[in-house]
């Protein structure tokens, strides 16, 4: 689809599948993201195969590849075209990729996609306070942090704060170049 520094997104195919499956039932993993797992495998197939045959226009979903090699999973959910919003997530789920600048290249990558293709104002995220490593990785693309909402969900039978992160259009286009050409 698009590509920056050997990293590409692409849309999610269902030879994804087992190697998703395996970042879904890693507890480290499901614990930063906030994922519950699901009970079965087939249950997760169902649930996989359903991303990519029905694509909602609130929700886009991206397989992160690295070399070739699929790292990670990004999503823009509640895609608000009249408000011109989105909220993101992303899961380097490959242990070896993290700290590369993986994540980082692929939010810029999915930034410029929301801004210039889906013609966006603001994308922003909601990280868990156990997950510092998300927290610096929104701050080091230029999201600003907007607020935490203190004991917000409860995760794993725990309390969890919540931080905001928020980055404006003209805020992101200050710090990079664009990687799309729209024809006028």
């Amino acid at each position: 689809m698009f590509a920056l520094d050997n990293v590409s997104l692409r849309p999610l195919e269902i030879d994804d599948l087992d190697t998703f499956y395996g970042w879904e039932y890693d507890i480290e993993i499901s614990l930063l993201a906030g994922w519950v797992p699901l009970l079965s495998k087939t249950a997760f197939r169902q649930k996989f195969e359903q991303r990519i045959s029905e694509p909602r226009d609130d929700m886009k979903y991206f397989a992160i590849d690295y070399k070739g090699r699929f790292v990670g999973f990004l999503q823009l959910a509640r895609i608000d075209i009249d408000e011109r919003r989105a909220t993101i997530g992303i899961v380097i789920g490959s242990r070896e990729h993290w700290g590369r600048g993986i994540g980082s290249t692929a939010l810029r990558l999915v930034l410029d996609y929301a801004f210039t293709v889906n013609n966006l104002e603001r994308v922003y995220a909601e990280v868990w306070g156990i997950n510092p490593r998300s927290q610096r990785l929104m701050e080091r693309v230029g999201f600003q942090k907007e607020g935490i909402l203190r004991q917000h969900e409860i995760h794993n039978g725990v309390r969890q704060d919540v931080h905001f992160y928020g980055i404006l259009k003209p805020e992101f286009y200050q710090r990079y170049e664009t990687i799309f050409k729209l024809a006028d």
